[in-house]
């Protein structure tokens, strides 16, 4: 008789559906759970995308800062050279002339 107990409770489980229920209600659950966590994966891989743009982002702004400061930098020390390369010639200039009115007035003193 322990045997037909055993076939008739098994037979039961089997035919009430506890069992099957059981289980494709637990596969359906770890399906939910390995959503979930690449959601999860998802959602932190965009938001360190995002930080990353945000990084990338200030620092293009900063080197568009410090590339206009140097560019308005370098313009001004061409100005300056310009005024300088100026003056060079101007100053050339007024050498040559003064060695040619002293080597003139030597020539006169000589003549003498």
């Amino acid at each position: 008789m322990d045997w037909l107990n055993y076939v008739l409770s098994a037979l039961t489980i089997v035919a009430g559906g506890g069992w099957f229920v059981n289980y494709r209600a637990k596969k359906i659950r770890a399906e939910a759970d390995s959503w979930k966590a690449q959601q999860e994966v998802y959602q932190t891989t965009i938001r360190d995308l995002k930080e990353s743009c945000e990084y990338i982002r200030k620092d293009r702004d900063l080197l568009r800062q410090e590339n206009e400061k140097l560019r308005n930098e370098n313009n001004m020390i061409r100005e300056k050279m310009f005024e300088y390369e100026t003056q060079i010639s101007d100053l050339r200039r007024d050498i040559a002339r003064m060695g040619r009115r002293i080597e003139s007035l030597t020539n006169k003193k000589k003549k003498e």
